[in-house]
């Protein structure tokens, strides 16, 4: 999703609420609207330290700001977050939402969307690191191949998460023979395809969970 006007009316003409993350870079003129609202004292600001941890955090929050000066009709309510660690290390977060924000909504605002970065990013991080071999370059070309591969491996993804959530036997092999490593259950799929006669995907997982005992070669020493 991006932060701006045609997402957030498309999302609005769903009745549905957003919370969209804004990078500096591609958002000037909205800082500058929010340094401006600020200036005036309409900018409210929040402090928070977690006593266990050491971590602080601060917010700096505005509504009704306008999302840019080309299109001063949409407004938006905008939270700045920072993240300090115990080592002074800074971590910095910006969305836009349509959700009022008050003292009493803003961290739970912010763990929604981090919780959506973090979904985004782990399920990038799997397509590209667990065997699904997702290539940044999909999606671009003079004719169609890598969209087309970009597509296939997203459905491959989505068959496999389906199956997590809905089947007993895929969920038990992922579990107990490859402690939830993906790529490791690929593997052994790949050898049983390779060296069994396969029926049912169950059969298939059924093997893969007892553990059938391999065959030996025989070794012809004379």
């Amino acid at each position: 999703m991006y932060a701006d006007g045609p997402t957030i009316r498309l999302i609005k003409s769903y009745g549905w609420h957003y919370i969209i993350i804004a990078k500096d870079g591609n958002h000037g003129s909205l800082i500058e609207a929010v340094d401006e609202l600020d200036k005036q004292g309409k900018v409210a600001r929040f402090f928070k330290t977690d006593p266990e941890t050491g971590i602080k955090y601060w917010y700096r929050f505005a509504n009704d700001v306008p999302l840019n000066k080309s299109n001063p009709v949409e407004h938006v309510n905008v939270l700045d977050f920072v993240e300090t660690d115990k080592k002074d290390d800074r971590h910095t977060w910006s969305w836009i939402t349509d959700i009022p924000l008050t003292e009493k909504t803003i961290e739970a605002l912010m763990k929604g969307g981090r919780c959506r970065w973090h979904i985004e990013n782990q399920t990038f991080n799997t397509l590209k690191k667990q065997d699904y071999h997702l290539e940044h370059n999909y999606g671009h070309g003079e004719q169609h191949l890598a969209t087309n591969l970009a597509y296939l491996t997203v459905l491959a993804f989505l068959v496999d998460q389906l199956q997590q959530l809905g089947s007993p036997e895929f969920q038990k092999a992922l579990k107990e023979r490859t402690r939830g490593v993906r790529i490791h259950l690929w593997e052994l799929m790949k050898g049983y395809f390779q060296t069994w006669l396969i029926k049912t995907w169950e059969g298939l997982f059924d093997a893969i969970i007892s553990r059938p005992v391999a065959g030996i070669v025989p070794y012809d020493s004379s």
